[in-house]
């Protein structure tokens, strides 16, 4: 994280919280500073520390640096959620589909997988709900990643015991589709016309025209390119889950709180930094402006009325013959576009 990002953290959390200012006690003394409150925080979260590791360096005790983390989390998601956890608009769209014709998966969105967060202090009475099958508690996040390792999906706090299809059952990531807030998206494809985007999935996910999945036993020449290609774009969001990982270890080992809440603050306190930081670093970066971004969010998106409307685009999203016939088109459009190269 570069300087001029953690001081724009820290500025965004001192007007928004008055907890990230200095105060004096009941005795006139001058208590802990907004600095040294943030960089507990961080360093519990970038190095996965314990609450009482970060005295001897911060100099603030254990119960202070719990409070910090508390107040941090919540502070980054009130703040920062409305652009970094946003919906893409139209001009997100338009870059997202300009990368991803590139590399030969036009109306590509991103990538769709899930992660598991193992729960060490996950309670007695819930072990039977959150244990997955390899006997350890667990809470999973799904998330969508492009190219450039944004995470513009995240869906946290599922049990352990589910599968990725449940999960996604229960995940809000066709929200903006199925209620019209979504951009649109058009394309060509083997000279045929598509007005939806699509995640590049595993095999796990259901054949629906939102997910494009690699070829199970592929035996024609042209459908193992394919496979070949669908697997290694579909790296984009194990790519993101690995760089979330290292960059914030507190996710890298298990969870020791307590309360699902604050460890679903905890996770998408870390996943809006990650965005930060990828757009901070990012080719586009000199060029940002984080004036009043609240009033280009939903500047291109269209609110579909009526319930009918909105049936109509669920089972839309659920046609099994689109989902065919795109990815018949997306062999044939990888396999013309091999020969030219």
């Amino acid at each position: 994280m570069s300087r001029p990002l953690f001081l724009r953290i820290l500025h965004g959390l001192q007007q928004h919280d008055i907890y990230f200012t200095q105060r004096v006690d009941a005795t006139g003394m001058p208590g802990l500073g907004p600095l040294q409150k943030v960089c507990a925080a961080m360093r519990i979260l970038a190095y996965g520390l314990p609450s009482d590791a970060v005295d001897e360096y911060i100099q603030i005790g254990e119960s202070t640096a719990r409070e910090c983390l508390h107040h941090f989390c919540r502070a980054i998601i009130a703040c920062f959620s409305a652009w970094y956890l946003r919906t893409p608009t139209q001009d997100d769209i338009t870059r997202i589909m300009h990368n991803s014709e590139s590399r030969g998966f036009p109306g590509m969105l991103g990538s769709i997988d899930c992660m598991h967060w193992e729960w060490r202090n996950c309670p007695t009475a819930w072990r039977g709900q959150f244990c997955g099958r390899n006997g350890r508690a667990s809470m999973i996040l799904e998330a969508v990643a492009s190219y450039d390792l944004w995470i513009w999906h995240a869906f946290f706090g599922m049990p352990g015991t589910n599968n990725d299809v449940n999960v996604l059952h229960r995940s809000p990531v066709f929200d903006p589709i199925t209620t019209g807030r979504m951009s649109p998206v058009n394309y060509t494809v083997n000279g045929h016309a598509y007005n939806f985007g699509y995640y590049l999935a595993d095999g796990i996910y259901p054949n629906w025209p939102t997910f494009v999945k690699a070829i199970r036993h592929p035996y024609e020449e042209k459908k193992v390119y394919f496979t070949q290609m669908q697997e290694s774009c579909r790296k984009d969001i194990e790519r993101a889950f690995g760089v979330l990982q290292a960059r914030w270890a507190v996710l890298r080992g298990p969870a020791y709180g307590w309360d699902r809440n604050r460890l679903t603050e905890i996770m998408t306190a870390c996943i809006i930094m990650h965005n930060m930081i990828v757009e901070d670093e990012g080719p586009f970066a000199a060029n940002i402006d984080f004036g009043d971004n609240s009033s280009r969010i939903d500047s291109s998106q269209i609110i579909a009325e009526g319930r009918a409307e909105w049936v109509i685009n669920h089972f839309d999203l659920r046609r099994q013959e689109r989902s065919c016939s795109l990815q018949n088109d997306l062999v044939e459009h990888l396999w013309n576009r091999r020969g030219s190269m």
